[in-house]
């Protein structure tokens, strides 16, 4: 039976691996006051940071409307016999909750996913799941292989600024780490378990905190020999490449391993909430990566 797949623009995929996989994208919407923009449809993130930086207000965001995730759904089913639809963490935005109330319209063929996570963490599910329907996995093993892939799905990254966070309402438990002055550094974790964010250090300077990601990622990879790792940023290009030529070339060092990498730009929905500062590294790993 066919598998087709959708996700929603915080994935951070680029259009390349969207068109390979014919992965299905729904847009979520960015307010600039009156001005709305669907994110990666007429709002792209070099676009959306030069906004970010003109205008006052701060821009927030809304989630897709079901309407929209039911006409995706039905115009797939025409060529698809089942769909698996992933999506951002259910803590920290009401797109699942959308598409769940979709897929209840629809029919029992749609099958919706909370990644517990966002991001290339998302986009790293996304195409996992893609990959697998792609050589005939039937769906209940694809979903099986998901969950196991959350287990082994790590999202760190960090802001020199945490006032989008604050401002838009997604800190949680991380507001104690506020108040950045004598350059302290978060470094800041989506967990898989709850899908929320949660705090894992506070750093004096950005090198450390850096060193602290190459350590959390280097204690996550263990012992598997297959690993996709993901770099992803706001307006922090330099910093976000020098990270990733450390921690490739130490992985590289230490064991004979299979790597993967996907490079992004973070989505302008996410960038609503983490501003320009934000760098991420997402790890994946484990024997299903094939």
């Amino acid at each position: 039976m066919s598998i087709g797949i959708v996700t929603d623009s915080t994935c951070d995929l680029n259009q390349e691996i969207i068109e390979k996989y014919g992965i299905e994208v729904i847009p979520l919407s960015v307010h600039f006051g009156e001005d709305e923009f669907q994110d990666g449809v007429d709002i792209k993130p070099d676009s959306f940071f030069k906004k970010l930086k003109q205008r006052q207000e701060l821009p927030h965001t809304s989630r897709p409307a079901p309407a929209l995730f039911i006409e995706k759904y039905q115009e797939m089913l025409k060529k698809y016999d089942q769909l698996l639809s992933i999506h951002v963490s259910a803590a920290l935005s009401g797109t699942f909750e959308s598409a769940k109330l979709a897929a209840r319209e629809v029919n029992d063929k749609v099958t919706v996913i909370d990644s517990a996570t966002i991001s290339l963490g998302l986009g790293m599910l996304t195409v996992l799941a893609a990959k697998s329907a792609e050589k005939d996995v039937k769906i209940d093993e694809i979903i099986e292989t998901l969950k196991q892939a959350k287990n082994k799905l790590h999202l760190y990254f960090t802001v020199k600024d945490l006032t989008y966070m604050e401002k838009g309402g997604r800190i949680g438990k991380a507001s104690s780490f506020l108040g950045s002055i004598f350059s302290i550094n978060p470094v800041i974790s989506i967990s898989t378990e709850t899908g929320k964010v949660k705090p894992i250090a506070k750093v004096r300077g950005q090198h450390r905190a850096q060193d602290k990601i190459i350590e959390l990622v280097r204690e996550k990879v263990e012992n598997d020999k297959n690993v996709w790792l993901g770099f992803a940023h706001g307006k922090r290009e330099e910093e976000l490449e020098d990270t990733k030529i450390k921690l490739i070339k130490e992985l590289k060092a230490e064991k004979d391993i299979n790597l993967n990498i996907y490079d992004s730009r973070i989505s302008a929905t996410l960038g609503c909430h983490v501003g320009p500062t934000v760098y991420a590294v997402i790890v994946l790993s484990g024997d299903f990566l094939v």
